[in-house]
């Protein structure tokens, strides 16, 4: 199957089974995208703000004041992180493999070989594991890449470079090595985690034996995965874009309206347009990201027999 054929079916697809939508939405918010569809409805700090906050924490920390309250933030951080990493991501791994059977069902190419108890804890928790393992890559970069995206942004505050280019930007054009490591390793984390996903998924693959093959492919043939892990990223980010750029202009007229104290019709109509961009909003992301995993559905079901192990019974990399 054609690169175009992959995207533009496994378009079709969940066009042809809407209930995969909010399956894949609710992955996407569990594996971080909810920071992306607050943003528009967020107050972002001021760099002002920010250095009021962070400031008086690194003064702290160089004179060893605060220490208990330190470390007990840290304790305390480490294990949400963790929680979130493990729980919310059994739960994403389980709506994972459902957006999966729902896709594959009709497809005899892509549907599953190990029987009809898919949704299982166990394929979850291998999930997990493969996701887990293919970002091991971004995690180490993204520690490196924010302590020098840190260093960058601290200096930009305390010594600005050019007062009339925003913060943002200067700090980007400062760190551009971090910034494009984090987004690389993250893609490449995505790109192999979502087809060893599709390997347990699809044919019970040990987590092992499907990072390994899914490291073996993209050596092998890297330009698919990559345009496949790139096209609807793009298009994701686009529809994000757009459509938080769209509430967030109509947020800012309400809140406007609100601060004068106008209660007058127009301020109601704005209230029902930004409700009404907000949840198309979320419709559409729904839709975007249902898209996104139904790509490498396809494209395992692609791959199949030269990969797969051709027997429908078999269990590869056993």
């Amino acid at each position: 199957m054609s690169l175009g054929a992959t995207l533009i079916g496994s378009l079709l697809a969940v066009l042809d089974r809407p209930s995969t939508w909010p399956l894949a939405f609710a992955g996407f918010l569990i594996r971080g995208g909810w920071l992306l569809v607050v943003a528009p409805i967020v107050v972002l700090p001021t760099a002002v703000g920010l250095a009021n906050v962070v400031a008086p924490l690194l003064e702290d920390i160089a004179f060893g004041r605060r220490a208990a309250e330190l470390v007990g933030l840290i304790v305390v951080g480490l294990i949400v992180v963790i929680g979130w990493l493990i729980g919310g991501g059994l739960f994403a791994a389980l709506a994972e493999i459902e957006v999966v059977r729902r896709i594959s069902v009709g497809d005899a190419a892509a549907r599953p070989s190990v029987g009809p108890d898919i949704v299982t804890l166990g394929a979850a928790w291998r999930i997990v594991a493969v996701r887990l393992a293919a970002h091991v890559p971004f995690a180490v970069v993204l520690v490196w890449g924010t302590a020098r995206i840190a260093s960058v942004g601290y200096a930009e505050l305390t010594v600005p470079s050019d007062v009339t280019v925003p913060v943002p930007w200067r700090i980007a054009a400062g760190a551009p090595d971090a910034i494009a490591g984090i987004l690389l390793t993250w893609l490449l984390g995505e790109a192999i985690g979502a087809m060893g996903a599709r390997r347990v998924a699809l044919r019970g693959a040990t987590a092992r034996a499907a990072v390994r093959a899914a490291i073996a492919r993209s050596m092998r043939s890297p330009l698919r995965p990559t345009l496949l892990a790139i096209i609807p990223t793009i298009v994701l980010v686009g529809v994000v874009a757009l459509t938080g750029i769209a509430a967030g202009a109509a947020l800012d007229a309400l809140r406007s309206g609100f601060a004068l104290g106008d209660t007058s019709a127009g301020t109601t109509a704005l209230l029902v347009v930004f409700v009404a961009l907000f949840a198309g909003g979320l419709v559409l992301i729904a839709l975007t990201t249902a898209w996104r995993a139904a790509v490498w559905t396809l494209d395992a079901a692609a791959e199949g027999s030269g990969t797969f192990g051709g027997g429908g019974g078999t269990r590869t990399g056993d």
